[in-house]
């Protein structure tokens, strides 16, 4: 189990009405909550206050990886743990004036890729404009005339809007991934039974294949696999690997001195539970 209580200050991803903020709230009600204008500074301000906590989105299951969150947790300079993972199964709902025509719909890139089809049958002639966020969807669709935004339907209340449909494709599972950050890692637990990690591997054929194997032969399932390259070593890779399991097993232990022995270098990001869900 996590050693998140509720902190003292929490940091996430703004503005204000996103999906990162929705989460962040459903998560902790009664915290204090920084808003943040990119994952890097939500990174930034956990690292110079002690007290923090952060929640930075991990994945999505249309868009894969979030970049700029892996980019940062294989950073060498990084010094924060993950203490939590969180879901979120994102629901859309289409915002607007009822009665009104719909001539251009405002979302972010992700909206606008899970909703594709069903924006195709229903407003096939509406001109899509990408924003910087669903929230900042809903405050530009608020101010123009025969707008409409695609984002948490939360925003409508927000925004003074209507909801003029919701779900958006609810039939496609659309959920993003979070991580809670701080900087104490978790106690050594198998109820921590996720484990993230950061691999530097031996330049040399197979390097790869012999990191894994030990984990195979182990019955350790992977979650994620992700390289990033090494900044200022042109050509060079860090893994970025998730693995189902905790270094108070025996066997994760093994499997991993193992690896090590091979040559990986090896460092651990976190072990954290992964089984906690939200509906937007």
């Amino acid at each position: 189990m996590s050693d998140a209580s509720t902190p003292q200050i929490l940091a996430c991803l703004g503005p204000e009405g996103s999906f990162s903020h929705l989460l962040t709230q459903m998560r902790f009600p009664t915290a204090q909550v920084q808003l943040m204008a990119s994952i890097g500074e939500v990174f930034d301000f956990i690292r110079s206050h002690e007290e923090a906590l952060g929640i930075v989105p991990i994945e999505n299951s249309s868009g894969g990886f979030i970049v700029d969150t892996v980019d940062r947790l294989v950073d060498e300079r990084c010094g924060l743990n993950i203490l939590e993972e969180l879901t979120l199964d994102v629901k859309l709902a289409l915002l607007g004036r009822k009665g009104v025509e719909v001539k251009t719909i405002h979302s972010h890139a992700m909206p606008f890729f899970h909703g594709d089809e069903w924006l195709k049958a229903n407003y096939p002639e509406a001109k899509r404009i990408v924003e910087a966020s669903t929230a900042k969807a809903a405050e530009k669709a608020a101010t123009l005339e025969c707008a409409a935004a695609i984002g948490p339907r939360q925003n409508a209340e927000r925004h003074a809007l209507d909801i003029l449909h919701f779900p958006i494709a609810g039939e496609v599972p659309n959920i993003t991934q979070f991580f809670l950050l701080g900087h104490k890692a978790n106690a050594v637990s198998t109820a921590n039974n996720r484990t993230a990690l950061v691999v530097e591997l031996p330049d040399r054929a197979g390097s790869l294949c012999r990191f894994l194997t030990p984990l195979s032969d182990s019955a350790i399932n992977m979650k994620r696999l992700e390289s990033r390259p090494i900044r200022g070593q042109p050509n060079k890779y860090r893994f970025y690997i998730e693995i189902e399991g905790s270094p108070a097993e025996s066997t994760v232990q093994a499997a991993l001195e193992q690896t090590r022995a091979d040559g990986a270098v090896i460092r651990s990001v976190g072990s954290y539970p992964a089984g906690r869900r939200f509906e937007s």
